[in-house]
C-alpha cells in the first residue's frame, strides 16, 4: 500500500509561539505569590490572557485559509494586550516588583512585535495570492 505523506504545519516550531508559552510560564510562577482573594480575579484573569496569546497563535496556525490564520493572530495580539493591562494591575497593587514587571512587559511588547510582523507577513501572501487568481 503507498504511503502519502501529509504534512501539517505545527504551531509548536513558531518562535513567537514558544515566546508566548514562556511569557504564560512566568506569569503562572508569578502569580503563585498573589494574594489569595485574588484567585477569581486578578490572577485568573491574567493567566487567561497570557495563556489564550499562545491558544490563539496555535489555533491561527491549523487553520487553511491565511485569512482565518489572520484572525486568529489578531485575537492573540487583543491577548497580549490584554496580558499588558493586567501586569499593570498586579504592578499598581504591589502584587509584582518593578523589575518583574519591567521584565514581563518587555515579553510581552515583543511577543506583540513578532505578532504584527507576522500577520504583516500573511496578509502580504493572502494579498498576492488574491492578484494571481484574478
Amino acid at each position: 500500500m503507498e504511503q502519502i505523506d501529509i504534512s501539517i504545519k505545527d504551531f509548536k516550531t513558531l518562535i513567537v509561539w514558544q515566546k508566548a508559552r514562556e511569557l504564560a510560564q512566568d506569569i503562572y510562577q508569578i502569580s503563585a505569590n498573589f494574594p489569595a482573594f485574588e484567585t477569581y480575579a486578578t490572577k485568573s484573569q491574567i493567566i487567561r490572557a497570557a495563556t489564550s496569546i499562545g491558544v490563539n497563535i496555535a489555533e491561527g496556525n491549523g487553520q487553511l485559509y491565511k485569512k482565518k490564520q489572520i484572525n486568529f493572530l489578531n485575537n492573540a495580539l487583543g491577548s497580549a494586550s490584554e496580558t499588558r493591562h493586567w501586569l499593570i494591575t498586579a504592578l499598581d497593587n504591589k502584587y509584582i516588583s518593578q523589575e518583574d514587571y519591567n521584565k514581563l512587559e518587555q515579553k510581552t511588547i515583543k511577543i506583540i512585535r513578532m505578532l504584527i510582523g507576522y500577520i504583516k507577513k500573511l496578509q502580504e501572501q493572502a494579498d498576492e495570492r488574491e492578484l494571481w487568481n484574478r
